[in-house]
């Protein structure tokens, strides 16, 4: 499989296309599909953030590949979510307010699933996949 990655705008397309279901599915092999973050704007529609990168960082500072503003409850690096061989982990960065993952703030590293709600400062997102 041949994904193209670099910039914000990659769809990480393959001519592999990704399973649609099932219980043994793998989050990293995306095939056509992005992975990402959904969230409710202000205004109630929904923005998704692509994750990018294999390192996706997200908070406060410039260098992050999610720059959240406006929110002291967040971290100038918050949070990051790691793409592994087979499945996409979060880790909160040693941020003053934590991060949670299904209402329950995290320790150590999470797997997460589809579905699975994130909470960094007052942001909610939502970890999923679109077409």
């Amino acid at each position: 499989m041949t994904a193209r990655r670099g910039g914000p705008t990659d769809d990480f397309s393959s001519d592999e296309a990704a399973p649609e279901s099932g219980p043994h599915l793998d989050p990293t092999r995306t095939g056509s599909v992005q992975v990402g973050l959904e969230e409710l704007d202000e205004r109630g529609e929904t923005a998704f953030h692509a994750i990018v990168a294999d390192e996706f960082h997200i908070g406060r500072g410039r260098e992050c590949n999610l720059v959240i503003r406006g929110d002291s409850k967040t971290s100038r690096r918050h949070a990051t979510i790691t793409r592994e061989p087979t499945a996409f982990v979060i880790r909160d960065d040693g941020s003053a307010n934590g991060t949670k993952v299904n209402d329950a703030k995290i320790s150590g590293p999470v797997t997460l699933k589809f579905g699975d709600k994130i909470e960094i400062g007052h942001r909610v997102f939502t970890f999923n996949r679109r077409l």
